[in-house]
């Protein structure tokens, strides 16, 4: 990370496991927050607002308590800003205290007990909306040089509309194997969706449209041979994951939440391991389920 406002190394570790800090994180009373960062470190409005991405004028009004910090992207920037560790970044992030006491640890089938870290340990990274995620990863980093790409989900803009068409021939020319499979744009399921969002009538079937012109576009100028590389096809189910897999090795996951734009929801980002069911083999399944049942185009 690069070099921020002020020195988070002279917040020491225990100030995040300290029960009143906790408390604050889950009351996400930020003006509290940032007291407590001046007495331990010092630092000034203006430096704390670099720190958060605020300005100096914005802190005053946070810390007097005129201006209530209510944006998830604006606590992203303060968990990124003042390194916020475990468990105090997910108090924040969640807006509560997770119980002091917890149940017996399980156990591995030699019987030695699996703390959380290793049950889910092939989740790398989770991020607070899609925006934070792409943010932090560009297309062209996830799909650049790869050679195998399933994706599902409701229109995949972000292979369609954040990854060129010209990216997607030369992968395809290349010999890349991509599956990508969108929500039907003249199903159900889709109609849904746009009442729960409050789209007007074929505003994300539209979209569809497109982004499924976009492909077979892209396929249809692939040479000889090289046209079975890109397949689409679409399904009419009630969406429920974005999921990208991307050479059987990452796996991004987005979910669709109740009465929130797709854009707004967090993301995960997940490393397979050797060995290890975790969540990656979850999610391929769930793709696997909905391309067998799905109709190619």
């Amino acid at each position: 990370m690069g070099r921020i406002a002020f020195s988070t190394s002279r917040m020491p570790a225990a100030t995040w496991q300290q029960t009143e800090v906790l408390d604050v994180l889950a009351r996400r009373d930020i003006g509290q927050l940032f007291r407590i960062a001046q007495k331990v470190t010092g630092a000034t409005q203006t430096q704390l607002g670099i720190a958060a991405g605020l300005s100096q004028a914005q802190v005053s009004e946070i810390m007097s308590g005129s201006r209530k910090v209510t944006s998830i992207e604006v606590l992203a920037r303060i968990v990124t800003g003042f390194e916020i560790p475990e468990p105090a970044r997910s108090t924040l992030f969640l807006g509560t205290r997770q119980p002091a006491s917890s149940p017996a640890p399980r156990q591995s089938a030699a019987g030695a007990p699996l703390d959380l870290t290793q049950r889910f340990s092939d989740v790398v990274a989770v991020y607070p909306s899609r925006s934070a995620f792409s943010a932090a990863h560009s297309a062209h980093e996830l799909f650049d040089g790869a050679a195998d790409i399933r994706a599902s989900g409701l229109s995949l803009n972000l292979l369609c509309h954040q990854y060129s068409d010209t990216g997607l021939h030369n992968l395809a020319s290349s010999g890349a194997q991509l599956r990508l499979l969108l929500l039907d744009p003249s199903g159900e399921a889709i109609r849904r969706r746009e009442q729960e969002e409050g789209y007007p009538p074929r505003f994300l079937s539209s979209l569809n449209e497109i982004n499924i012109g976009v492909l077979r576009r892209v396929r249809d100028r692939l040479p000889d041979g090289r046209q079975g590389n890109i397949q689409v096809a679409v399904y009419d189910e009630t969406v429920r994951f974005n999921i990208i897999m991307v050479d059987e090795r990452i796996c991004v996951v987005q979910p669709y939440l109740p009465q929130m734009r797709g854009v707004e929801a967090p993301t995960l980002l997940i490393e397979r391991k050797s060995g290890f069911p975790g969540l990656y083999t979850m999610f391929e399944k769930i793709f696997t389920a909905a391309w067998e049942g799905a109709r190619s185009l």
